[in-house]
């Protein structure tokens, strides 16, 4: 999956700078099982035919702006399921976001929320 995400993540507001963690999605997605990641990114456990090169609309990434005064490590990822649009904060270290995203992930599925 790693080699199909470099090629139809499309990247938006400047997230991935030198040092950003982000990167490590391409090569290291969290360890759930796929399908739980595809869920929570997509609203859909399955990739259509074709894999992720077929996703309509493509998956995006932004990065997610924390609120004045506020570390962006106190916050989870959201996605809008419906425009497979990942919202993710600028975290401090690869580990912090890993451990964010796992905990969106499995304490999020079946929550529905307006963001």
């Amino acid at each position: 999956m790693a080699v199909h995400c470099l090629i139809t993540l499309a990247v938006e507001h400047a997230l991935l700078s030198d040092d950003n963690w982000l990167r490590a999605l391409h090569f290291e997605p969290p360890k759930p099982s796929a399908s739980q990641w595809m869920l929570f990114v997509t609203g859909s456990p399955r990739l259509p035919v074709g894999g992720l090169a077929r996703l309509s609309p493509r998956l995006t990434i932004v990065q997610k702006k924390p609120e004045a005064d506020v570390s962006p490590d106190a916050y989870l990822p959201s996605v809008m399921t419906c425009a497979n649009y990942l919202k993710l904060p600028d975290y401090s270290s690869k580990q912090v976001m890993m451990e964010r995203l796992l905990t969106a992930i499995n304490e999020g599925q079946g929550a529905f929320l307006l963001s």
